[in-house]
């Protein structure tokens, strides 16, 4: 499948908007719904992503836990987020639900901080949990034990319940640094009762989370330790599928790359890492991972450690991320080794029609791409007519393979301005509704939409800006990035794809312009897609089911798959398939990746946190060149030929040689016979193209000599190119 776009207006020179090109996405799934309940918010179960999509478990009550060490406890899930302080090792916790951030699973948990009750996130690797929030009044109870109303030893007893009973553990009170009471449901006298018990006298049962398992694995868990590939690894490490080495590998890994160590088997780590779009959990062996401290707030990545990741990037690319690092200490950089020779990847991805850019130079106005960007490879340009094949809309047409390599080369975006077609898309609950309105503040998505819903007849509103942050909660990707790719495919203004009244499909969205293939009825294709099926909250008969829809299909077909990033939704050079190989890549528009990127960075600039940690996955090849490779300099229309030369009588203009051949732009030696009389000729010639400078020699009177007399006329294009053509004139 092919997609297409519909507007092209940015504000960056020889930048348009791309129109989409090729195939599928993956979805992520996971909403965060808050319930008030019972005993206090818990979290709605729904199935998530680990990588970064804040997801919840079936904890509709609560469960006790203990801390393993001395840890943080965080306002949101992610240790980016603010610390309320320091929890004591073996500090009593109720926790209320989990979410996972960021690759890691976070525990909701109420608990104590410097004796003061205190809810917020703590990391699930330094939590003991019991599977069950079930307790036995134990053997330090002689016959029974008092329910109090409250707790506190002078509260009344609301029951009392025998040695051995079973009781429900719904809470936790600390009194004091060594005395505590679980809050119990219980039953007593046919009814049900709810009060506290001192916890010396009640044993939770079930096993703990984290302890070995009992499937024969011998590897225990220990907490959760932030950690790097070393410098002993030379270029990939193999992550197993268990402790061995005779294990099936899971994944290469670049020198550099951060995981979290989950536990321990023998010689061997327990990791567990995001990369390429996934979440991998598998055995490295130990003398090839350093431990790092776990990072606080926004802890910047150590020179030690940001030494370790350098090593895994080639030479060429270390100066430019050392200066981001120096600006930048949060900022963490991750080296996707594609193991593909570079030349061979320029030659693929520069296959006519693969790669497009907006000129309006052949239609001749002096704008956009300028000749020398265009390719004129065979399919792409025509040299005995001097015509370009449009290969998208009016003026979309293939570039040449010096432009492929400019814009596939990371070293040239390896800036704070550029960079950003290098993060990871996946979404991640620290992302905010206000950097979206930035992105859509000059748009005609700034405000809110209003439209009768086609299929209920309904009138639906909402806020664009909270659809796209909805549409990254339910997909699992970045709703900054879902926004700039809709302002990318239908601009500022809107379309035909977002109107709701194209002719035909009246009351249909497309704000992706998914399905919309190249060429003829392009935005018919799209609203046909959006029109037909049931899947990816189709039929998208409002703005809103259009935005969230939209986003799971991209999330599921392009995110999910690994290809994770702008650049890798242009360029699929890292693929999971490798079937899909310079295929199955979003959009024809060779600069999207960097236009995209510079639209989010600018909306992070102006909501003030470009310098928060955020994760840049940044593609390495095989024999690059030694510097990064630039855009060709800026010239004119390369066409040199001609189009038609005459020979005539310069005395007798009415009569004229004869060619040997008829003439051809691509023949360049003629034999031109006259009569014996003629003793000068005049020589005439046109360009193939309106561009070219002039005709050399053409234009001229020449006295022959003899039987045979040579003239050459050269062609010279706009540029500066130069095609000589001999005629031997002979007369007969």
């Amino acid at each position: 499948m092919y997609y297409v776009n519909q507007n092209r207006k940015l504000d960056i020179q020889w930048i348009g908007v791309g129109w989409m090109y090729q195939e599928k996405r993956r979805i992520r799934k996971g909403i965060i719904i808050w319930l008030l309940v019972g005993i206090g918010m818990f979290f709605l179960p729904v199935k998530g992503n680990q990588v970064s999509a804040a997801t919840t478990c079936k904890s509709v009550i609560s469960y006790p836990g203990e801390t393993r060490a001395k840890v943080n406890i965080r306002k949101k899930a992610g240790v980016r987020y603010k610390s309320y302080g320091m929890v004591n090792k073996k500090e009593k916790v109720i926790i209320r639900g989990y979410v996972t951030s960021g690759g890691m699973k976070w525990y909701k948990c109420k608990t104590y901080v410097k004796g003061k009750v205190k809810e917020g996130y703590i990391s699930a690797a330094y939590v003991k949990r019991q599977s069950k929030p079930k307790g036995i009044v134990n053997e330090k109870v002689k016959t029974t034990v008092n329910v109090r109303k409250k707790a506190k030893t002078s509260s009344s007893v609301v029951a009392k319940i025998e040695k051995g009973s079973v009781v429900k553990v719904t809470g936790i009170k600390r009194v004091s640094n060594s005395s505590y009471w679980y809050k119990v449901k219980v039953k007593y006298k046919n009814k049900t009762k709810t009060g506290y018990i001192l916890s010396k006298y009640v044993t939770v049962s079930g096993a703990v989370l984290g302890s070995k398992s009992n499937t024969g694995d011998s590897t225990h868990e220990v907490s959760e330790k932030e950690a790097y590939v070393n410098e002993k690894v030379s270029t990939t490490l193999n992550v197993r599928k268990s402790a061995s080495t005779g294990s099936s590998v899971l994944a290469r890994i670049p020198r550099g790359t951060i995981v979290s160590v989950i536990g321990e088997s023998g010689s061997w780590y327990k990791i567990r890492l995001t990369y390429m779009g996934k979440t991998i959990t598998g055995y490295v062996a130990k003398e090839y991972i350093t431990i790092n401290k776990k990072p606080a707030d926004n802890t910047p990545v150590s020179n030690a450690e940001f030494s370790a990741i350098l090593s895994a990037f080639p030479e060429s690319y270390r100066a430019s991320l050392q200066a981001l690092h120096n600006t930048y200490p949060n900022w963490r950089f991750q080296a996707v080794l594609t193991n593909l020779d570079w030349n061979t990847v320029i030659a693929n991805e520069s296959v006519v029609g693969r790669n497009v850019m907006q000129s309006n130079y052949p239609r001749g106005t002096a704008s956009l791409a300028p000749f020398s960007y265009l390719s004129t490879a065979s399919g792409a340009y025509n040299w005995g007519k001097d015509t370009y094949t449009v290969k998208d809309g009016a003026n979309w047409y293939s570039v040449n393979s010096q432009v492929v390599a400019h814009y596939m080369d990371p070293r040239n975006f390896l800036n704070d301005t550029d960079i950003f077609q290098f993060e990871t898309l996946s979404y991640d609950d620290s992302h905010s509704v206000d950097v979206v309105q930035s992105i859509l503040n000059n748009t005609f998505m700034k405000g809110k939409y209003s439209v009768k819903d086609s299929a209920t007849g309904k009138t639906v509103s909402g806020s664009y800006a909270q659809a796209f942050m909805e549409a990254g909660k339910k997909s699992g990707a970045n709703p900054y990035f879902l926004a700039a790719r809709c302002k990318q495919e239908v601009g500022t203004k809107g379309s035909n794809s977002t109107s709701g009244n194209y002719s035909g499909y009246k009351g249909i969205y497309n704000y992706y312009n998914i399905g919309a293939s190249d060429g003829t009825n392009a935005v018919a294709k799209g609203l046909s897609f959006a029109k037909s099926g049931t899947t990816y909250e189709r039929p998208w008969t409002n703005p809103y089911k259009a935005i969230v829809g939209g986003a799971e299909y991209i999330a599921k077909n392009y995110i999910n798959i690994g290809q994770n990033t702008l650049y890798f939704q242009k360029f699929n050079v890292a693929p999971a398939n490798k079937n899909q190989l310079y295929l199955h890549q979003y959009m024809t528009n060779v600069q999207a990746p960097y236009s995209e990127g510079r639209s989010t960075r600018a909306a992070y600039r102006n909501i003030g946190v470009l310098s928060n940690t955020m994760i840049f996955s940044i593609p390495v090849y095989n024999n690059m060149p030694a510097s990064a490779c630039a855009l060709p300099a800026v010239s004119g229309n390369p066409n040199p030929y001609l189009s038609s030369i005459t020979v005539q009588n310069a005395a007798n203009t009415s009569v004229k040689g004869t060619f040997n051949t008829p003439f051809a732009y691509n023949v360049y030696n003629y034999t031109v016979t006259v009569p014996s009389n003629v003793s000068q000729v005049l020589v005439s010639a046109s360009a193939v193209s309106k561009y070219a400078q002039k005709t050399d020699g053409a234009g001229k009177v020449y006295t022959l000599s003899g039987t045979s007399t040579k003239i050459v006329i050269t062609g010279i294009a706009q540029n500066g190119a130069r095609q000589q053509y001999i005629l031997n004139i002979i007369k007969q």
